[in-house]
């Protein structure tokens, strides 16, 4: 059905296939899973680095069953302020990650560092986990920030699992606000985007099967979470001595 290079992680390629509703899905830094969505059950490999095997399992094999029953995924990480969720919607080596770990360092709590699980009923919210933080090298100083340990060391990740108390439940978080990360040169600036306008970034952003129903699915949902969240635009310069004064203006903003 599918194959594609992963973005973010160099030389990592991906394959799916489908055959009677159940899929087999291929990942060259981990192995084979078989899902079957129905009975919601994914069969991992087994051998291997299971740590990288277990974030695997929260890409598309845990999508696939949430596609089933309603659920739908976006790319974007996402925090929990006092009003509800925060989503940050971008592409690869936008930073999501990057200023998920700096509103963690704050003491707020990290929803999803990626793969946002989102659901429209009966309100627009986000589904928590997995609870860890894949931070690039270059980013990264060392040592792992408060609440959070290292769990693993790879070349173009630091894999940092949060400690039981900073995770929360699993119960959905309704989502407050939208925002798509765009770049600058110095300012930070916060704008309101009409819904009919954000759609071509959520639309490149979500993942869909290549097949007409699947594509009318993926649009209405992305449609449905357009029409019930203000969506933004954050306007900020990709440099960490920015990270604080993103996070002031963020937290002034929705907080």
């Amino acid at each position: 059905m599918l194959e594609w290079l992963l973005q973010g992680s160099p030389g990592v390629s991906a394959k799916l296939h489908c055959q009677d509703g159940i899929f087999d899905y291929w990942i060259s830094d981990s192995g084979w899973y078989r899902v079957d969505p129905v009975i919601r059950t994914i069969y991992a490999p087994t051998g291997g680095d299971e740590l990288v095997q277990e974030q695997r399992l929260w890409g598309v094999p845990t999508l696939l069953c949430a596609m089933e029953r309603s659920d739908f995924f976006l790319h974007a990480a996402a925090i929990e302020l006092d009003k509800g969720a925060v989503l940050f919607a971008a592409p690869g080596r936008h930073g999501k990650t990057t200023l998920a770990m700096a509103f963690h360092q704050r003491g707020y709590r990290v929803l999803s560092e990626d793969s946002a699980c989102c659901r429209l009923a009966p309100v627009p919210a986000i589904l928590p986990g997995p609870a860890l933080l894949r931070v690039r090298p270059d980013v990264f100083d060392g040592s792992a920030p408060a609440g959070s340990r290292i769990a693993a060391v790879y070349d173009e990740r630091i894999y940092l699992v949060f400690d039981e108390d900073r995770r929360g439940t699993d119960d959905p978080v309704p989502v407050q606000a939208l925002v798509l990360l765009r770049e600058s040169a110095n300012e930070i600036q916060i704008q309101s985007m009409p819904a009919q306008k954000a759609l071509p970034d959520l639309w490149a952003l979500s993942f869909r099967l290549p097949n007409d129903v699947d594509r009318g699915r993926c649009f209405k949902q992305l449609a449905g979470l357009a029409a019930g969240v203000p969506i933004w635009n954050l306007y900020r310069p990709l440099r960490i001595g920015s990270l604080g004064a993103t996070v002031d203006e963020i937290v002034k903003a929705f907080g």
